[in-house]
């Protein structure tokens, strides 16, 4: 085995035992909003490739044939709201149907295609609605960068899942938008004096985290490449650690050797936590999922 599967192989073992303690509840639930920390089945599903505990989506199917689906925001456990957090979620549900959807019972098969289909068209609207006219992406538009590129990722495996090319290729040309902004230094967006540096680093840390999971999965050699100067961007000009306490980004870090000190500040920020939050433990899954796809 070479020195960079044996590097994979490594991480592997550190990030398994981390997202089996994924769990779920509704603390700042209410009619108007859901938790993105009911995405915690992408972790169950991807440590024990079997159906997980399927409550934390019994909610979300409901709401999936709801007329108010469009105006339910998703929120974390603090009850604040990111614009990346629905993407996310869906994303993480999309992810553990299609590792778990062969053992699903045929009464839960059909709930669960038909549930995640409804949001899944929610995100293409969505996405539609997300303008890209500027030769570079300002910082300022970091929010709408990232819903953006987690939307897509959304629908590349949504696309595939569904066998429906519209959305893959929808996928495709945004991330071929964001890679065509990218900046000669490696950031994503474009940032000025007067954007705030944290803020900014962690955009870019959400925006990488998409793009490489696109790029492994959908094979995408450009985006891959894109990505690696992303990576040296933040090796070179940004403080991860300061910009978030989530391992946005990880996955990444580990895929370059050069950054895979960045992606240690990262797995050491999530093991000092007490309890790691639900967005960490999603992002933890993302990032071992990934690593699996060489193994």
């Amino acid at each position: 085995m070479s020195e960079t599967l044996l590097q994979f192989r490594r991480y592997t073992d550190l990030i398994t035992p981390m997202i089996r303690r994924a769990d779920f509840s509704p603390e700042a639930e209410s009619a108007t909003a859901v938790q993105v920390e009911r995405g915690v089945i992408y972790p169950r599903a991807v440590a024990d490739s079997l159906l997980p505990d399927p409550s934390p989506v019994e909610h979300l199917i409901e709401l999936s044939t709801s007329p108010r689906l469009a105006s339910i925001a998703v929120v974390d456990r603090s009850g604040h709201h990111r614009p990346v957090y629905r993407a996310l979620l869906v994303y993480a549900w999309l992810k553990s149907f299609q590792i778990v959807y062969e053992t699903l019972p045929r009464s839960e098969f059909g709930r669960w295609e038909e549930g995640v289909r409804a949001w899944c068209d929610l995100l293409e609207s969505d996405l539609g609605q997300i303008e890209w006219r500027h030769e570079a992406m300002p910082a300022g538009r970091g929010a709408s960068a990232t819903e953006a590129a987690w939307t897509a990722l959304a629908l590349h495996v949504a696309g595939k899942v569904y066998i429906r090319d519209a959305w893959t290729d929808l996928a495709a040309d945004t991330f071929g938008k964001l890679v065509a902004r990218q900046q000669s230094a490696g950031p994503f967006l474009l940032a000025s004096a007067s954007d705030n540096p944290e803020t900014h680093w962690y955009h870019e840390l959400v925006l990488l985290h998409a793009a490489a999971s696109y790029a492994v999965q959908a094979e995408d050699r450009t985006v891959a490449s894109a990505v690696a100067r992303a990576a040296e961007f933040h090796l070179n000009q940004t403080q991860p650690d300061h910009a978030t306490a989530q391992p946005w980004g990880l996955f990444p870090f580990i895929w370059a050797p050069s950054t895979r000190t960045l992606a240690d500040q990262l797995l050491h920020a999530v093991t000092s936590q007490s309890e790691p939050s639900g967005v960490s433990v999603i992002l933890l899954a993302d990032a071992l999922y990934c690593l699996r796809l060489f193994l």
